[in-house]
């Protein structure tokens, strides 16, 4: 399997440890002189707002990966020579948030281009690195924006899972409780639908090519 990262999607021994701490700009590096930066705490969502949200302004653990929808067509065999599976690729393009098909060339050395942030209440901040944007969700979609912090930059994985020495999970949206999915079978938008069952598989959510 092309990329497989063997513990969870998001962890690397050798990633950087940020720490953020009161309030001001912050600035997490990231593999490969990546600078992505996150906004004061006061941009963040109001407590009285999000009672059942507790957001954490602390970095634990940073990974510089592809974003990567694991089910489409997945029958449960490898990808690399199987013409049957083509996984798609989270990128944004002009027509937005879209999930791209990996050419067959790069399918076991691809170009790593988010950064996946784990906070410390268990949440994940994506960031675009080309330009230092979050993964925001935006009334019912999906939008790059400004890294505030905010319930709508954050994201929480659920149904983890690993099959063939690659682990997968839902993506909810802190702010909604919808899940980031995939088109059904050819790239195009990616969405914000309700959250389905286990192994749903525009919804089986990977990190390849980590750096």
């Amino acid at each position: 399997m092309p990329g497989p990262l063997s513990a969870r999607p998001h962890r690397t021994k050798g990633s950087w440890v940020p720490r953020l701490a009161g309030v001001g700009v912050i600035v997490v590096l990231a593999a490969g002189g990546l600078i992505a930066y996150l906004a004061t705490a006061d941009h963040a969502a109001p407590p009285h707002r999000h009672h059942h949200a507790v957001l954490s302004s602390k970095v634990l653990k940073v990974q510089t990966v592809g974003i990567i929808d694991f089910g489409p067509d997945d029958d449960h065999d490898p990808f690399a020579h199987d013409a049957d599976d083509h996984p798609l690729m989270l990128r944004p393009t002009r027509a937005g948030i879209t999930f791209e098909a990996i050419p067959a060339s790069v399918l076991a050395s691809g170009v790593p281009v988010w950064t996946a942030d784990q906070m410390a209440d268990g949440s994940e901040i994506f960031i675009y690195t080309p330009t230092g944007q979050c993964l925001t969700a935006h009334h019912g979609g999906l939008r790059l924006s400004h890294c505030d912090l905010s319930l709508s930059q954050r994201w929480r994985p659920l149904d983890e899972a690993t099959s063939l020495g690659q682990t997968f999970a839902k993506y909810a949206s802190a702010q909604t409780g919808r899940c980031l999915t995939a088109p059904a079978k050819d790239p195009g938008l990616a969405t914000l639908a309700d959250c389905g069952p286990a192994r749903l598989k525009t919804q089986e959510i990977a990190f390849w090519w980590n750096a």
